[in-house]
């Protein structure tokens, strides 16, 4: 694996640069350095590199719709979307939801930010702006 180059510190400037951080992280990860050790600062120093250039090119649900923020968090807490019935209004609603023919109201999304612990505006879709 070849090491990046910070003999002139600089940030992460493209995906390629961005890759191959994430990939000695990895690697250093991988032998758990000692604390106060180099490799043990050059985790440290990559890890700050990499937050920021996630911070600026990957942002967490940007493109998300409210349907895949959904789909995801039921996944995560071991649910299904026939738990959501009774938080939607019955089968009918959800299945409308999730095929997009129907945005959620108000009362649904205070309901599911509840229920799945999620901030109410990324249950906000594009037409609810």
């Amino acid at each position: 694996m070849k090491r990046l180059d910070f003999s002139k510190p600089h940030i992460l400037r493209n995906e390629k640069e961005y890759d191959a951080a994430v990939a000695e992280m990895d690697a250093l990860v991988d032998r758990h350095p000692p604390a106060g050790s180099r490799e043990y600062d050059r985790l440290e120093f990559l890890s700050v590199l990499v937050e920021a250039y996630d911070e600026e090119h990957h942002v967490m649900g940007a493109t998300a719709t409210p349907q895949a923020v959904v789909e995801f968090l039921l996944e995560q807490q071991g649910m299904t979307r026939a738990n959501l019935a009774s938080v939607l209004g019955g089968r009918s609603r959800v299945s409308e939801f999730f095929s997009g023919r129907r945005p959620l109201s108000l009362s649904q999304i205070k309901k599911l930010r509840q229920l799945l612990n999620v901030p109410a505006d990324v249950l906000l879709g594009d037409s609810d702006v």
